[in-house]
Formats: structure tokens, sequence, C-alpha cells
């Protein structure tokens, strides 16, 4: 019998004042979920993409740049890069993500 237990993703977390913090949660072959950590102010620098990945806001706000201009996204909100997509984040609070890839 397996066991499964609840666990709360913001148990461990981190903050790292001069760069983001990106934690594993949990990796497979198929795809990865991704905790990323930046405190206010903080920039993951736009870079293109080599997969897909979902970004959703857990906690703060961030803006989020895409080929065709920002998106500001809050807690609950989400954004969808296609494989090839620029794309990275920009804290405007202390920001929590979950990135879902592939």
């Amino acid at each position: 019998m397996i066991i499964i237990e609840p666990k709360n993703i913001f148990e461990s977390q981190s903050f790292n004042s001069s760069s983001p913090s990106k934690d594993p949660i949990y990796i497979t072959d198929k795809f990865k979920v991704m905790r990323i950590s930046l405190r206010k102010g903080l920039e993951i620098t736009p870079h293109q993409g080599s997969h897909p990945v979902v970004f959703l806001v857990l906690k703060g706000k961030g803006v989020f740049p895409t080929d065709s201009g920002e998106v500001e996204l809050g807690e609950n909100e989400y954004i969808v890069y296609n494989d090839t997509e620029s794309r990275g984040m920009r804290s405007l609070e202390d920001l929590t993500v979950l990135a879902i890839r592939d």
C-alpha cells in the first residue's frame, strides 16, 4: 500500500536576497514542478524558451514578459508560454511562483 502524504507548498521556502531561489517540488522524466521565490525587485531576465511552461503565482505580484508585451499577474493568476516563446519574471512584491514544465 502506498501512503501519500500531503505537503505544504510553502514548507522550507527560502528567499535569496540577491537572486531567485528555485526549489524542485516534483520531478519525473515527463515533467517538472518547481517553486520559484523572488524577493521584491529581483528579476529572471527574459530569455528564449526551449520548452512549454505554466507560471502560476501563489503569492505576491510580478511582471511576466512575453513576445507581445508584458503581463502583470497577482495571486492565483497564471500565464502559459509555448516552447520557443521568450519568458522571464520581475517581482513587484515578494513573489512565489509554481512553474510546471515538460
